[in-house]
């Protein structure tokens, strides 16, 4: 007779182990010991998947426990003996994917997660294939970088570039079928969009289902491919695209023009252009949030006694008032002429907008060299003030 703690030994878990950790511990060990994997041990996983079937069954479980011991003949019909078609809860593999108990959970994923070393060459390549298909399918993004200057994103622009990128076929619209020719069912999923794969094993048969590699999903073809684009119902043809800048960007900021990265194949969605601002530095002036810094020399003369002078801004030269005794440094604000943004924070119709301020930072030029009429009138005021 077997001892009472065989089976959790096996297992390597505690008497009073919860049904989730006698869960782990067998995917753990099913997984290292496996037979079908390098290394794996057929004896020791026939031990581990014997305790688990009687351990995660809490009525076998609870004979075990009271008994010390495997009753003779096993625990039925569902017991151990190269699962008799069933295993993992009593789950029918016989009859594929469809003998599920009223009310049971079953995670697929635990199972290709499990045996993945397994079913890796059969199911990987399946999973990998859909997946392929669709990302061929939809058109893929398309990443820019593009450098402005200091206005343009101050006050927005329109802006044109020209890519070579795949645009839909002129000739079938995108359909890929020569025109007259129309389209007809997918011969390898005979119109379906997918295919299935049945793979034997020791559950007995899996099948799994993707995405038909051919038509990609549509479950139609061309009868006869287009001639200017092989049947992808699209080609690579220059284009030029015109696109408004959003006042208020940021140097490194992003954004999208949706539709115009590259067409999709036959008709399916195109991906997007992503543009990547770039600012080039400005000798004249210097953003900082929405305002925008000017250093504005002024001579000595006109901060000691007053002026109207004409400064320079992004929209060209405005006049500014200096006000007498003005001094170094000093900052005059003018309204307005600073970073133009919108409250929306969106691109596109820019509603409700914001206008940063130009800050004027007074910068005193004093003079190198005075002709003695000019340095006598400077002694003449120092002793004055």
């Amino acid at each position: 007779m077997s001892s009472i703690n065989d089976f959790y030994t096996t297992l390597g878990v505690s008497k009073s182990a919860s049904q989730e950790e006698i869960k782990r511990a067998y995917r753990k060990l099913a997984h290292q010991h496996h037979p079908d994997k390098q290394g794996g041990d057929e004896k020791k996983f026939k031990e581990i998947n014997e305790a688990y079937q009687v351990l995660s069954d809490p009525k076998k479980r609870s004979q075990y426990d009271q008994f010390g011991s495997v009753p003779p003949g096993g625990f039925g019909s569902q017991g151990f003996g190269g699962f008799g078609g069933r295993g993992f809860d009593g789950f029918d593999f016989s009859q594929g994917f469809g003998g599920f108990r009223q009310g049971q959970q079953f995670d697929f994923e635990d199972i290709f997660d499990m045996f993945g070393d397994v079913f890796g060459g059969q199911f990987g390549r399946a999973r990998g294939r859909a997946r392929q298909a669709q990302e061929e399918s939809s058109g893929s993004d398309i990443r820019i970088n593009l450098t402005l200057s200091l206005h343009d994103v101050a006050r927005g622009a329109t802006k044109q570039i020209e890519l070579s990128k795949d645009i839909v076929c002129p000739e079938c619209g995108g359909s890929g079928a020569e025109k007259g020719s129309g389209l007809t069912d997918c011969s390898v999923c005979v119109g379906k969009g997918e295919v299935r794969e049945t793979t034997t094993s020791f559950f007995g048969n899996i099948t799994r289902v993707s995405t038909c590699n051919i038509c990609r999903g549509s479950g139609k073809v061309p009868k006869n491919n287009c001639h200017a684009c092989k049947g992808e119902g699209k080609k690579r043809e220059k284009k030029t695209i015109e696109f408004d800048i959003p006042a208020g960007i940021n140097d490194g900021e992003a954004f999208i023009i949706k539709g115009e990265g590259q067409a999709g194949f036959r008709g399916k969605r195109p991906g997007n252009l992503y543009i990547q601002v770039s600012v080039e530095p400005d000798k004249r002036f210097k953003r900082v949030g929405n305002d925008i810094i000017y250093e504005m020399p002024v001579k000595m003369t006109d901060a000691i006694l007053g002026a109207r002078l004409p400064v320079l801004t992004l929209d060209g030269e405005k006049e500014i008032d200096i006000p007498a005794g003005v001094q170094n440094g000093e900052q005059l604000r003018l309204k307005g002429l600073g970073v133009h943004t919108s409250s929306a924070g969106g691109f596109g119709v820019r509603s409700g907008q914001h206008k940063g301020d130009q800050i004027v930072k007074i910068k005193i030029e004093t003079p190198q060299k005075l002709n003695s009429k000019a340095k006598k009138l400077v002694e003449e005021l120092a002793g004055e003030v």
